[in-house]
């Protein structure tokens, strides 16, 4: 995010002074009782600067991965890639084998039970962006300050509880509904909503904050980074999407997301970034903004509160400054032609290009149990060196995408080659494809100046899809355009949810990887290393069969859902899933 308001100081105010969640136990993450000052809030938010403070709230849970939670106790990590890309077949854990077996082993064995300690830092995360939203909504709407200033406020806060209530749907599946803040009269009579119904407010929600949100054209340079029109169509789309992979009882058709993504294409307000590389570098060396419809980043203050960034989550373990987690599978770096210039964007380390990141070579960890593949993130690698400490200290402006434009294209795709207009659909990839084979290899490919985008000696073998790529043959195409393009950034697991091939990918990826070791590895002390799991492997898909719920097809598609935390199951009469 780019505007201006004071993050650090809002994150602290906002915390403080939102009530809506008021916990009797510490793990009781909804029961809530009497707002108190609740006519101190109301007049609080009569001010547009005080108003402001709480919109920024919103933004600022984007970033957020550990710290103090909204009682007080302990939020650990959780983020986006622990679901989005270690549960798929496009990564690992990482960092050690033995690092985190009770949460981060766990959690990609998918042993989904209430002994996994993740689920409850989901679970408090996205209630807590719910309540955001909430007050904001609860108190914006009569504020005397001007109209369409309340009317974008009233847009971001509707978008954001959309957000969080697809976050939640994704890690928990239905949810109790909460139109506004939690009152003493809530406690334990608030239902957990179906599947469906928890689906379907969440795209009235993103409707909602269509309908009231300013076009991207229409903000001035200091509100760069807000949530859009095109952001709210975008995650509708991707909701819908999901929906139609996995709702049972979905009342949407490939016509409504054909319909949607067309006007976000026919808006003209996004196109699709001539240079590939240039998405995943710093502002300053590529506008990525013409391609984003909602990213963030951390250049701002939030990153002082006591945040671990997920660039040093995932930074290079070989230089003390990177923990290592979320490593590039072999399968992911596989599925690239090796001349496609974006997989020069997706992987660096051992395996690849000599390691060599920014112009230099990177150390890696000397003793081979510290990697568990060959490679590292690159597009969450930092400038200048192969670590996340730089980003830690000094922020980095470069994004973490939310949803981009390619996405809208191969969303468009999809729902074309469903309604029959394949010509449409392969034209949708063909403009993917042109772009990656148009690339420069990532930033600082080459040993020398960091800063430089080397061009390929050689045409790139992305060829455009021909019309003998037809059927569902046409279809795969689509689906592993995808999986190129949108590598590492958290998107696999879901669509491999969705089309219904989870339990085959991942059960002959991990299982397959586990069981018989990934060595011989050369590390760059010239050791080999096999990686072995103990007591796991060959086993993934039973665990699924065990805590999945059916999604479409009664069976065909799977849901793997976190066990509902015991205490909300306890004091809010919640339904658990089969997993509890």
């Amino acid at each position: 995010m780019e505007f201006n308001i004071g993050k650090k100081n809002a994150y602290v105010y906002v915390v403080s002074l939102l009530t809506m969640f008021l916990f009797t136990d510490c793990n009781d993450f909804l029961n809530g009782v009497e707002p108190q000052g609740q006519e101190s809030s109301i007049v609080y938010m009569q001010n547009q600067d005080n108003a402001e403070h709480a919109i920024i709230g919103l933004y600022n849970l984007l970033t957020f991965s550990s710290g103090s939670g909204p009682d007080g106790d302990w939020v650990d990590n959780h983020y986006d890639c622990y679901f989005g890309s270690m549960m798929s077949d496009d990564s690992e854990k990482g960092s050690q084998p033995s690092d985190n077996p009770n949460g981060l082993t766990q959690l990609t064995m998918y042993q989904l039970t209430p002994s996994l300690l993740l689920d409850k830092f989901f679970y408090i995360h996205g209630f807590w962006g719910v309540s955001r939203a909430n007050f904001i909504l609860d108190n914006v709407a009569n504020a005397s300050f001007d109209e369409n200033v309340k009317k974008r406020m009233l847009g971001e806060a509707h978008f954001f509880r959309a957000y969080y209530y697809y976050y939640l749907l994704q890690h928990y599946g239905g949810m109790p509904i909460f139109h506004s803040s939690v009152t003493a009269s809530d406690f334990g009579k608030i239902a957990r909503s179906s599947y469906t119904e928890t689906m379907q407010f969440i795209l009235d929600e993103f409707k909602e904050a269509e309908l009231l949100l300013p076009n991207k054209e229409d903000y001035g340079a200091s509100d760069i980074g807000r949530a859009t029109k095109g952001a709210a169509r975008g995650m509708m789309a991707r909701a819908m999407l999901y929906r139609l992979g996995t709702d049972p009882e979905c009342p949407n058709t490939w016509q409504d997301l054909y319909d949607l993504t067309n006007t976000i294409i026919s808006s003209g307000s996004y196109q699709l970034m001539s240079n590939y590389a240039t998405l995943f570098e710093e502002i300053t060396d590529g506008d990525y903004r013409t391609e984003s419809l909602f990213e963030y980043t951390g250049k701002d203050g939030w990153m002082n509160s006591g945040l671990v960034l997920p660039w040093y989550f995932e930074g290079n373990r070989g230089v003390g400054a990177g923990w290592g987690f979320n490593q590039p599978t072999q399968d992911l770096v596989d599925a690239f032609d090796p001349t496609d210039p974006r997989l020069s964007c997706t992987v660096y380390g051992i395996g690849y290009n000599n390691g060599i990141l920014y112009g230099a070579p990177s150390p890696f960890p000397d003793r081979a149990g510290q990697m568990m593949t060959n490679y590292y993130n690159r597009k969450f690698a930092t400038y200048p060196g192969a670590s996340g400490m730089d980003a830690l200290l000094n922020g980095t402006s470069k994004a973490v995408f939310v949803i981009r434009y390619a996405d809208v294209l191969l969303m468009h795709a999809e729902a074309a080659y469903y309604l029959n207009k394949e010509d449409e659909a392969r034209n949708m990839v063909n403009m993917v494809r042109t772009r990656a084979r148009k690339s420069s290899y990532c930033q600082g490919f080459k040993v020398g100046d960091p800063r430089v985008f080397t061009m390929p000696t050689i045409m790139p073998n992305v060829p455009d899809i021909g019309e003998n790529i037809t059927g569902q043959t046409l279809l795969e195409a689509i689906w592993h355009e995808r999986r190129l393009e949108f590598g590492m950034e958290n998107l696999r697991t879901y669509d491999l949810i969705r089309t219904g091939r989870l339990f085959d990918r991942v059960s002959k990826v991990k299982d397959q990887y586990r069981k018989g070791g990934i060595g011989p590895v050369n590390t760059n002390n010239g050791a080999d290393m096999e990686i072995r799991i103990d007591g796991i492997g060959n086993n993934i898909q039973e665990y699924c069969l065990k805590v999945d719920i059916p999604g479409v097809g009664g069976g065909e598609r799977y849901l793997p859902l976190l066990p509902i935390p015991n205490t909300e199951i306890t004091y809010w009469n919640i339904e658990p899933n089969q997993n509890n």
